[in-house]
């Protein structure tokens, strides 16, 4: 049985749609976000609109989806995985705390860690995902830890709903666990992909990442009759 990804295009798609995977700056400069102690936050409204046309990164503080409201005071909040992404592997971003002094790598994964203990297993799922040109959202509501989209939320219903784990994690997600995000899933045509991450000890730097390996394994309900259809073909 050939495998498939379900993509499920948006009533409001546009073929002649396109969207770069990745934001770019001119001459050396950065985007300018701010550290409020749960997210980053982009206050110039050009750089949100830049960054989220671009790779559809980070949610308006005041939309569903983008910055979109009109709002002259909305902004741009990023996830801990996507500013990591886009500051310290892109160097595209520069991150300061509230005091105005600069971030760098290891102040900020110190601080991301207080926040969540598995972020850096996340943040090494956020780059494998990342690394296969899919577009990456926080998949709390759906009780996961990422949504995936094919090139943009705006075009495309999620495929895959993510769960991190490690092999120390015998009993994070019990059969019957995954079994409900997995009824959870299907309800809105995605499948569930568990991404196990076996990593170093310590990751006290940007290159100590290359050290870890994610393993993929899709959770799918075994469907009769699809499997019959598809030998027919």
């Amino acid at each position: 049985m050939q495998f498939t990804f379900p993509c499920k295009r948006k009533r409001c798609y546009n073929k002649n749609s396109s969207f770069a995977p990745f934001p770019s700056v001119e001459n050396g400069e950065f985007y300018q976000g701010r550290f409020t102690g749960l997210s980053v936050e982009i206050i110039d409204p050009v750089e949100a609109k830049s960054l989220y046309d671009n790779g559809c990164y980070g949610k308006g503080s005041k939309s569903r989806g983008g910055p979109a409201s009109g709002d002259e005071d909305e902004t741009l909040l990023l996830g801990l995985e996507e500013s990591c992404f886009l500051a310290y592997y892109l160097n595209i971003l520069e991150i300061t705390n509230l005091a105005g002094s600069s971030m760098d790598y290891q102040l900020f994964t110190e601080t991301a860690l207080k926040l969540n203990e598995r972020f850096l297993e996340n943040l090494a799922c956020y780059i494998y995902l990342k690394s296969k040109n899919w577009v990456i959202k926080s998949g709390i509501k759906f009780g996961g830890d990422f949504l995936v989209y094919k090139q943009s939320p705006r075009l495309y219903h999620a495929s895959f709903l993510v769960i991190v784990q490690t092999p120390c994690d015998s009993d994070y997600y019990q059969s019957k666990n995954l079994k409900g995000v997995q009824r959870v899933a299907e309800t809105s045509d995605k499948d569930v992909l568990l991404l196990t991450v076996h990593r170093p000890k310590d990751i006290a730097t940007t290159k100590d990442l290359q050290e870890t390996t994610v393993t993929e394994t899709i959770v799918r309900r075994f469907n009769y009759l699809t499997f019959v259809q598809s030998k027919q073909q």
